[in-house]
């Protein structure tokens, strides 16, 4: 079975001059062919890699394969080995093209989450001739940015671009590996603010290797909401995939209307224009079997309003859902602690 991508159009999307604008992200694994692994960024991001070496995401590549429970879903479905079969890779690992064929190289790693970097990480870090980081003109930077995004760089300055990569997995995208293979139909309790705030944590490089601090209050509003939008965007889309009354189809449309629910509330407590018609085509469309067409439209229409909601509000703005953000002992898992290198006294 190849790996579904609920978002199609991508493959043909065209950046807009904005680069805040960049377009709406597959959920699919990176192409394989354009993949590049994990050693392809740590020349750059040595701190950030270290981070990701803690984490179950990188862990995952040596023992999701080991767990009993996988080998049980795998024998459902008819399946000899996870880093064979599509319906695991394309969440569970990275892939990597070696000698003409698809290999499994890491567990989940940078381009699962920022797309495949064969079109992009050159551009991505070339400040220019004789710039470096700091020193990079603003409109240098700009068109570089522009440039990377353009080329499949999932913009790191729009939420919504971003956390979708994460929906797209932490929701399973097929009804058969849940209800034949008893695979769970999404993480559970999976939440964009606590699950990047705990051990998948790395703001290292925005804070000149100098810490890996939890975001402001402001951008843990923007995480909570956003992913709350996505949660419901998902959750439709996962909805209109069902073709029967089973684990699949109930759990999806129950943790779509949860989500859609939350989002009432958010807008009740800190009411906001760019929120209100995501809250109410949310709460319009029918959560129910063989209604895919409506809840599908109704997935692409809020996806773009989620895009446009994570690129114009500020947290700022938000103040008022304080008493519903996850504090730091819901977070999940343990942060990467940057150490500081010690002070030598020069003689």
């Amino acid at each position: 079975m190849a790996p579904i991508n609920p978002r199609p159009w991508i493959k043909s999307a065209v950046l807009t001059a904005a680069f805040a604008l960049s377009p709406l992200p597959g959920a699919a694994a990176p192409a394989v062919e354009k993949t590049g692994g994990p050693e392809s960024c740590a020349e750059c991001h040595l701190q950030e890699i270290e981070a990701w070496k803690l984490s179950t995401h990188f862990k995952t590549l040596n023992t999701m394969n080991r767990r009993p429970e996988a080998a049980a879903i795998l024998a459902k479905l008819g399946l000899k080995d996870m880093k064979t079969a599509a319906q695991c890779t394309e969440c569970h690992y990275t892939s990597e093209l070696i000698n003409g064929h698809s290999e499994v190289t890491a567990g989940v790693a940078c381009e699962s989450c920022h797309g495949a970097g064969a079109d992009w990480i050159k551009i991505h870090g070339d400040y220019g001739q004789g710039f470096t980081k700091a020193t990079e003109p603003a409109e240098h930077r700009t068109t570089r940015r522009a440039t990377a995004i353009a080329r499949g760089m999932l913009n790191p300055d729009n939420l919504y671009v971003v956390g979708a990569n994460c929906y797209g997995c932490h929701i399973l995208n097929d009804e058969k590996t849940a209800n034949v293979g008893g695979h769970s139909p999404g993480s559970a309790g999976f939440e964009l603010l606590s699950w990047s705030q705990g051990e998948v944590r790395h703001t290292i490089l925005s804070h000149d290797n100098k810490a890996n601090p939890v975001a402001t209050p402001e951008h843990q509003r923007m995480l909570f909401v956003v992913g709350c939008i996505l949660e419901t965007e998902f959750g439709f889309r996962a909805t209109a995939r069902a073709t029967e009354k089973a684990a699949y189809g109930i759990a999806s449309a129950r943790r779509a209307d949860a989500a859609r629910k939350l989002l009432a509330k958010i807008q009740a407590l800190a009411p906001t224009p760019e929120l209100a018609p995501i809250v109410a085509l949310a709460q319009a469309t029918g959560l129910r079997l063989n209604n895919a067409a409506e809840l599908t439209a109704a997935a692409d229409r809020i996806a773009a309003l989620g895009s446009a909601f994570a690129t114009h509000v500020t947290g700022d703005r938000l103040a008022g859902i304080d008493p519903l953000l996850p504090g730091a002992a819901q977070f999940k898992g343990t942060p990467y602690e940057v150490v500081a290198k010690p002070v030598v006294a020069k003689p």
